[in-house]
């Protein structure tokens, strides 16, 4: 009990921890760890409907025992109460106590993964957008699967290519550029992660290579070499506009460990930033397991999608399988 205690009195000593609410923190959850293999968090904006959906692709398809973080960033449009209402026994719910937005990520995922080091003792943590969807059972054992063949990876997704064209690191390393020019330093805007940027360059990191967002796993070896070299605890003001999953990417080649690819063609994960690679169909028919994004951009709308939307046609399939289960078990009575 000890040591969780003190874990978790290191997060309430945070710079950012006035960010969160802190009513959330009930040291008796931390007298046992959870032993799941998996974890998932996912961090949450307005649109409960949405939420809800995603959530619903993780537990009809990933039967496998998992805990769920869930960081909501101050909605007010019922997403989060909608949330707690239909909360699980394995699902961790936060909320922020200001709005982060797209520019705070990198906090509210620093804050949650911490809580998963806290609060599990998972192998492997899947990190998920609102916008993703799971759409086939066996995501988590490939991904366990990936982590025994490839146990220098610490972070792994959507890394070397698209789907269909090679990924293009440029503005990132634009941005590396310019935030970590000497002059930074004498108006007092030197980035947080300079030192980490040194050392994971050293390691053989090439600024601006990450792994997407959309979607990705990271492993617990990678969260606490992370933890260890400071990096998830980043200051509210850190003097930078790097997006989250190029900053954790960085920071798993700084903490000793590699970037990984696990996406199409070859891994089950099929990603576009903005709209599907495919229609809805044709990425059921397909052997992916997680898409990107089902919400905005091509091949989501009705047009492509034969009078409903992405989510709607993957919704259809889900409760499909529901009801093939329902079935299969009162015949087996």
């Amino acid at each position: 009990m000890v040591a969780h205690q003190s874990l978790v009195c290191g997060v309430f000593q945070k710079e950012n921890a006035a960010h969160y609410e802190l009513f959330v923190y009930r040291l008796m959850d931390l007298s046992t760890k959870s032993k799941t293999l998996f974890a998932v968090v996912m961090p949450v904006g307005p649109g409960k409907e949405t939420a809800l959906d995603t959530l619903q692709s993780v537990e009809l398809y990933c039967p496998e025992p998992h805990v769920v973080f869930i960081i909501d960033d101050q909605t007010k449009d019922g997403t989060y109460e909608a949330l707690m209402d239909a909360k699980r026994p394995h699902w961790h719910i936060f909320r922020n106590k200001h709005s982060h937005q797209i520019h705070r990520l990198v906090h509210s995922l620093c804050f949650a993964f911490e809580q998963v080091i806290a609060r599990t003792e998972c192998e492997l943590v899947l990190r998920l957008d609102q916008d993703a969807l799971i759409i086939k059972p066996g995501l988590f054992q490939e991904a366990i699967a990936y982590k025994k063949s490839n146990p220098s990876v610490g972070l792994f997704g959507v890394y070397e290519v698209d789907y269909n064209r090679p990924r293009n690191f440029e503005f990132h390393k634009r941005l590396f550029d310019r935030e970590a020019a000497w002059y930074r330093s004498l108006i007092g805007r030197r980035p947080f992660w300079k030192n980490h940027l040194r050392i994971a360059e050293e390691n053989g990191y090439k600024r601006g290579d990450n792994v997407f967002g959309g979607a990705y796993f990271v492993t617990r070896e990678c969260l606490e070499a992370a933890m260890k070299i400071g990096a998830l605890n980043v200051p509210w003001h850190w003097h930078s506009k790097i997006q989250e999953d190029v900053y954790f990417s960085m920071i798993a080649v700084a903490a000793g460990l590699r970037l990984g690819h696990f996406a199409a063609p070859e891994g089950p994960l099929c990603m576009e930033w903005r709209g599907l690679p495919y229609p809805a169909t044709t990425l059921a028919a397909s052997k992916y397991k997680l898409v990107h994004s089902v919400d905005k951009g091509p091949n989501t709308g009705k047009i492509e999608n034969g009078g409903k939307t992405a989510r709607e046609v993957f919704r259809d399939l889900r409760v499909a399988t529901i009801s093939d289960r329902e079935t299969t078990n009162l015949l087996s009575k």
